[in-house]
């Protein structure tokens, strides 16, 4: 088994060659090949003096410098360039390599590491995930609902929907999310936070777009969800009160869609083409689940199938 020549040995080395012993004495009392000891010298001497100190520090460079050299990123300057281009759009490492067959998702996770400046184009900021609790949320608009439990076994057609409403600062403006469960497809607009509004939004977005069913939380903006049905033909059904998990696209594109309007910010200072051009980078962005095809992709050939 291969062993490296560490501080230790170096210093039985200087002494034994002010001794003049030879280099296979040397190896054989250390337990190395003459050669290596030979090459030990060779390496780290100056002007023909072996120092321990020296040797160190001329070993620690080597080992730096030949790390440097199987950099895949930094030793590629287009791969480089690609990299900050894609992430710079909001890409992730793992949709980059999963795309552009560039190299490990984790290559560059540990390349951005070593420059903190890139984290600001990651979707956390290089913040490791939080584990959330669930909270119960009793609904006032329990009357004539359908629950998630009475929703028919998932066919994987295109046109069953998860909605919910992201809040912002004020509570009174919100962003309504729609997502495709088959694609990921999502469908946001800045909205009010009355029924009313959210029907009006529901018969208008679902007028030319297939919509089987709906599941939406338990929020009382939901409230005219028989009104939402007789408009758009599709059932509607409803998550257990402090479930988010039981929809889970829709909770993973609003985790998404936060990452343009943070928790607490105000949504009196953006419109709704802010919002589309969120929506737009999101179903134009490839996802692993789907082969690295984007949501638009898979939602557009699908559709015309179903």
């Amino acid at each position: 088994m291969y062993k490296h020549i560490k501080r230790d040995d170096r210093i039985c080395i200087a002494l034994m060659l002010r001794q003049k012993h030879t280099n296979t004495v040397i190896g054989k009392e250390l337990g190395f090949h003459r050669t290596t000891i030979s090459r030990e010298v060779k390496r780290n001497s100056e002007n023909r003096i072996y120092k321990v100190c020296l040797a160190d520090k001329k070993d620690r460079v080597r080992r730096r410098n030949s790390k440097i050299k199987q950099r895949i990123i930094e030793n590629n300057l287009e791969l480089k360039r690609k990299l900050r281009q894609y992430l710079k759009k909001d890409w992730s490492p793992e949709q980059i390599a999963g795309t552009f067959g560039l190299t490990s998702h984790m290559t560059i996770y540990r390349y951005i590491d070593r420059f903190p400046e890139m984290k600001k184009y990651l979707r956390r900021q290089g913040k490791k995930r939080r584990k959330y609790g669930t909270k119960a949320n009793l609904s006032r608009y329990q009357a004539n609902k359908r629950s998630i439990h009475e929703r028919p076994p998932f066919d994987y057609k295109i046109g069953h929907w998860e909605g919910d409403t992201i809040v912002g600062k004020e509570r009174t403006l919100r962003i309504a999310t729609d997502v495709d469960r088959v694609s990921g497809y999502l469908l946001a607009n800045l909205t009010f936070a009355k029924a009313d509004d959210i029907h009006s939004r529901a018969r208008r977005i679902f007028r030319r777009k297939p919509c089987r069913t709906i599941t939406y939380d338990n929020g009382s903006e939901f409230a005219l969800h028989k009104m939402i049905e007789q408009d758009t033909g599709a059932s509607v059904y409803f998550a257990d009160p402090g479930k988010p998990q039981q929809r889970g696209a829709n909770e993973n594109a609003n985790g998404l869609l936060r990452q343009y309007f943070p928790k607490g910010s105000s949504f009196a200072t953006i419109t709704d083409k802010d919002v589309q051009r969120a929506v737009s980078r999101l179903n134009n962005r490839p996802r692993k689940r789907l082969d690295y095809l984007t949501p638009r992709q898979v939602f557009e050939s699908v559709r015309f199938k179903s």
